[in-house]
């Protein structure tokens, strides 16, 4: 044994203490983390109590009818405490003679719009890495993906940039610019039309605009800047929609999404243009975090797939 082992000790704190701590908190409630992990909530809250008296500080605040507040000391100790239990399961993973299906496990949260862009092509690329991962993956809106990261019922979420919680952490990984939508006979798609349409020109265009927040009021706020009320004749919360109404010729569309898809789901051709303005800006697809969080090596394999599938044109 070296001198550096020696001067090791063996922590107080175990990791089950750990464990109930994160379930509590993460549930909110002592009978809800208790049904959860097949336990009373008084043995729970017994749990969390040696955990306070070890750490020397309250983790928590327990309420009848409130269930469990953390404390700030309790919000940092969780953001450490995921962690720890996060290298400890990837320690596991690494060396355990079990078979990756019992332990290897992610929840990916994805924003819808960009989800059909993202999941598969990365999702591919990682099962070849690791084809016995189990990988759920849940499509939700922009506030219900921060919910969902909060709660912890997520391991990590794709998403815009763009008002991102402040308990929330988040890492660029493509830079997406905006475009025009316009049916095969519009004059914008014309033989001899700009290249690229400036945002003014849309102004006195009918507008086909995608509803789901935060991209809506971000393209409310690039009109205004640019001094345009945009002729909004109709909103839908799919990309899908939008293409068909464009398809139709009921207006013109903006977006980030770059779709490897000319013809729309009835065999309609939309041609998308570069929009340029200084009012129209680039926007970046993000990982997001809770704040502190570190992701598992399992986490980061997928993390790295993305970024690799997201560098290929579409369709590859």
């Amino acid at each position: 044994m070296t001198e550096r082992a020696l001067k090791l000790r063996l922590p107080n704190v175990t990791t089950r203490q750990l464990w109930h701590f994160i379930a509590a908190a993460e549930t909110g409630k002592l009978a809800e983390a208790g049904r959860l992990l097949h336990m009373a909530p008084s043995a729970i809250s017994s749990s969390i109590s040696e955990l306070e008296t070890t750490l020397g500080v309250q983790l928590c605040v327990r309420h009848k009818a409130k269930g469990i507040v953390l404390t700030p000391s309790g919000e940092a100790a969780l953001a450490v405490a995921r962690n720890l239990m996060s290298d400890l399961i990837d320690f596991e993973t690494s060396f355990s003679a079990e078979t990756e299906s019992a332990v290897a496990r992610l929840t990916i949260g994805c924003y819808t719009s960009i989800a059909p862009l993202i999941l598969p092509t990365s999702q591919s690329r990682f099962a070849t890495v690791h084809p016995n991962a189990v990988v759920e993956f849940i499509e939700e809106s922009h506030d219900g993906l921060q919910r969902l990261l909060l709660d912890g019922s997520i391991d990590m979420a794709f998403m815009y940039d763009l008002d991102i919680d402040h308990r929330l952490s988040r890492m660029p990984i493509l830079q997406l610019t905006p475009s025009v939508l316009m049916s095969a006979d519009h004059p914008f798609a014309a033989p001899g039309a700009p290249a690229a349409i400036p945002l003014a020109m849309l102004a006195d265009e009918p507008i086909v605009l995608y509803s789901g927040s935060p991209l809506y009021e971000h393209y409310l706020r690039m009109f205004a800047e640019e001094g345009i009320t945009p002729r909004i004749v109709h909103t839908s919360r799919t990309v899908g929609t939008v293409r068909a109404f464009v398809g139709r010729s009921t207006g013109v569309a903006v977006g980030y999404e770059k779709y490897a898809l000319r013809m729309t789901v009835e065999n309609r051709e939309v041609v998308g243009k570069p929009l340029i303005g200084r009012s129209a800006p680039p926007l970046s697809i993000a990982v997001v975090l809770p704040r502190g969080a570190k992701p598992s090596t399992l986490a980061r394999h997928w993390i790295d797939a993305a970024r690799e599938a997201l560098g290929d044109p579409p369709g590859t």
